[in-house]
């Protein structure tokens, strides 16, 4: 009997385990790819964290192992030096093919929930190529208030298409993995409402995943700081080493922009000198910047503050994403900004430069 029973418990264990198994089988386009790694990560926590890696042969590569359960990870390599590409599948078991073309993009296929996500990939790549497009157009034609002005709204206009992309994936899909890490990965762009008709669409097992209920908790923040709505207060501690409220600058100019950022944030770095124009040009009675770093280190924080020479007024408690001041407005990707103008109502947030522009033009306040 003792016999019998071993016997079917190792028929089991080799059964699972077969059934766990998946393999990755890989092929590049790009020459320039013999011999650099492919990673296979996974991000845990915002932090990237290192599964496995391979080495790219003869335009080939090739992962093999087991998953018990299915989950999002993602295939990473670096090319040329410092592009870093990234993009998310299903790591379950089976086999799944990845081809990367010249372009970097990738087709990865094999399971019916990868198959899945290729679609959503695919629709999102050609967004991808329309704005390269968009953008290569306008460089060097954008340069008067008018054209400024159209140039945002059409940013605008591409923004919301994307957001278009995401939630209706998100919201056909929303009680399956993939639909739901195209929410937990999209979310920030929705508005509310937006946000609201793919929770309530949401099965119990959806709704208890850790990154979503965070999601729903910041929604009810985001009420409360919504356009319309007066500041809520923040101090943190300031880069001379003193601590500097939200509530000592409110009132003392005509606005006061909340602008939350990282020195690792590339985005904000690149928004940076529009910025800095911006305040040179209305610093002093008609604006004043109060600049929220959720940077964690303390050395990469007052040494880009010294590189690039930002000079408002600059706060951090070094807690990185867990920062007291993003979680007071609820703020899940940056750059972001807040506008709160002097009665201590909030204007409008993340606007562009030249909406910002007409609300201080509209103030009074002159060229």
């Amino acid at each position: 009997m003792k016999k019998t029973v071993l016997f079917l418990l190792v028929i089991l264990c080799v059964t699972s385990c077969k059934n766990s198994t998946f393999t990755i089988t890989g092929s590049v386009e790009n020459k320039g790819l013999n011999g650099k790694t492919i990673f296979l990560k996974q991000r845990i926590n915002r932090e990237w964290k290192t599964m496995d890696s391979t080495v790219v042969e003869n335009l080939k590569f090739t992962f093999k192992g087991a998953s018990d359960t299915a989950k999002i990870a993602y295939l990473a390599y670096e090319y040329p030096t410092g592009n870093k590409i990234r993009q998310a599948f299903v790591l379950e078991s089976g086999n799944v093919t990845a081809a990367i073309d010249t372009s970097g993009f990738m087709i990865i296929k094999g399971t019916k929930q990868n198959d899945l996500l290729q679609t959503y990939q695919d629709e999102k790549n050609s967004f991808n190529k329309k704005t390269s497009a968009f953008y290569k157009l306008h460089i060097g034609k954008v340069e008067t208030p008018e054209q400024k002005m159209a140039f945002s709204k059409d940013i605008e206009k591409l923004n919301q298409e994307e957001i278009n992309i995401d939630k209706k994936f998100a919201l056909e899909n929303v009680n399956t993995l993939v639909g739901t890490h195209v929410f937990m990965n999209s979310f920030y762009g929705y508005s509310i409402p937006e946000k609201e008709s793919i929770v309530n669409v949401m099965n119990v097992e959806t709704k208890n995943i850790k990154r979503v209920q965070e999601i729903i908790a910041d929604m009810e923040v985001e009420k409360k700081v919504a356009v319309g709505s007066k500041f809520i207060d923040i101090k943190l501690p300031g880069i001379a080493g003193d601590s500097i409220a939200l509530s000592d600058l409110v009132g003392k100019t005509d606005f006061v922009l909340v602008d939350f950022w990282a020195s690792w944030c590339g985005p904000c770095m690149q928004f940076l000198p529009e910025l800095q124009s911006f305040y040179a040009k209305h610093k002093g009675a008609s604006l004043e910047i109060l600049g929220v770093s959720l940077d964690d280190s303390k050395e990469a924080w007052t040494s880009t503050v010294a590189s690039k020479k930002i000079n408002w007024k600059l706060v951090s408690d070094l807690k990185g994403w867990k920062c007291a001041g993003s979680r007071a407005y609820a703020v899940n990707s940056i750059p972001a900004t807040v506008l709160i103008d002097k009665s201590g109502k909030i204007v409008g947030k993340n606007l562009s430069i030249p909406e910002m522009e007409k609300l201080l033009l509209g103030n009074g306040t002159k060229k």
